[in-house]
């Protein structure tokens, strides 16, 4: 994933991404489908709610739109498919700056959209199973213009993000 980036001021923040699937499979209905590597986009908007300066609470609250595309071919026929998913998502992070450098913070987001796929001629939409997220995560000042982050969704939607960011 590569993002691009732009502060509008003190408080708010914009990004907009493009990266690759790399793959994976999609069961239901007791058939079973390759997603083959296809590509994802999105564009969120940030804004700091209150806090950031070194021993202080912060609160931020972001919105995003993503969208994804890949094919999807079935174990059984070899019929190949075009997958296609949209995501509307609001979260908040909460968090406390230390040592200047290390914000640790507590996330929750809400999200919901459909996933479309056409399976032996009829189209089929599905969705999420779970609409939110909760977990944790750390960020740091790495110093040189260099931001790492870490976060682990552990309920609802599960995953682990790791990132990096330079600011020229």
């Amino acid at each position: 994933m590569v993002s691009f980036g732009r502060r509008l001021g003190d408080r708010t923040s914009l990004i907009a991404s493009l990266g690759l699937l790399a793959g994976g499979s999609l069961e239901g209905e007791g058939q079973r489908f390759a997603v083959k590597p296809g590509f994802l986009a999105s564009f969120t908007g940030g804004y700091r709610l209150f806090g950031g300066a070194d021993g202080q609470l912060f609160g931020v609250t972001t919105l995003s739109m993503g969208f994804s595309r890949a094919s999807v071919e079935d174990d059984r026929t070899g019929d190949t498919q075009t997958l296609s998913a949209s995501d509307l998502r609001v979260g908040a992070e909460l968090g406390v700056t230390l040592f200047e450098r290390l914000r640790p913070f507590a996330l929750a987001r809400a999200f919901g959209g459909p996933v479309q796929v056409q399976i032996a001629g009829r189209d089929r939409v599905g969705s999420d199973r779970r609409h939110f997220a909760l977990g944790f995560g750390v960020g740091t000042d790495a110093g040189r213009g260099l931001d790492l982050r870490f976060e682990a969704a552990l309920l609802g939607e599960r995953a682990f993000v790791w990132g990096a960011a330079y600011s020229f």
